[in-house]
């Protein structure tokens, strides 16, 4: 993995989305070779609804899905945003919340390639949707017309 990017992120993150992604919160970074998992745990637990305006309002990220899962003992949302290709940024978030619809965990994922980025926001979109509600998503051709 090209640690330019992990440390880029690092470095734009907080100012992106402070209530998200703090410095002092990053537990671990994990490298994978094509793309790197940076986990923050949240200093405060955050409500998905307030994290997904967030990623809303912020013009370089878009919002590829939000889920409401069910299971035979557990409920819960998760979400999914990813850097706009164009911004030069190659990075999705997701987050996942409980019953209490609060967020304390959220995951980034640092790409080394548009392609691979890509791949892996196609198969996470095709495998939430199965999972539960949908409570909003993007289409795929939108989707991938953002990396045209």
């Amino acid at each position: 993995m090209n640690h330019q990017q992990i440390d880029m992120f690092r470095t734009l993150g907080p100012t992106i989305l402070p209530r998200l992604i703090n410095a002092d919160c990053l537990d671990c970074v994990d490298d994978y070779g094509d793309y790197a998992i940076l986990t923050y745990n949240l200093a405060k637990p955050l409500p998905i609804k307030e994290a997904l305006d967030d990623m809303e309002d912020n013009m370089d990220l878009n919002v590829l899905y939000h889920v409401e899962t069910f299971s035979a003992t557990k409920r819960g949302e998760h979400c999914c945003a990813y850097s706009v290709p164009t911004s030069g940024r190659m990075y999705k978030l997701n987050a996942q919340a409980g019953s209490d619809k609060m967020l304390d965990t959220v995951y980034v994922y640092v790409f080394d390639s548009l392609e691979v980025m890509l791949e892996a926001l196609k198969s996470d979109l095709a495998q939430h949707l199965r999972r539960g509600v949908v409570i909003s998503k993007m289409e795929m051709s939108r989707l991938v017309a953002d990396f045209m």
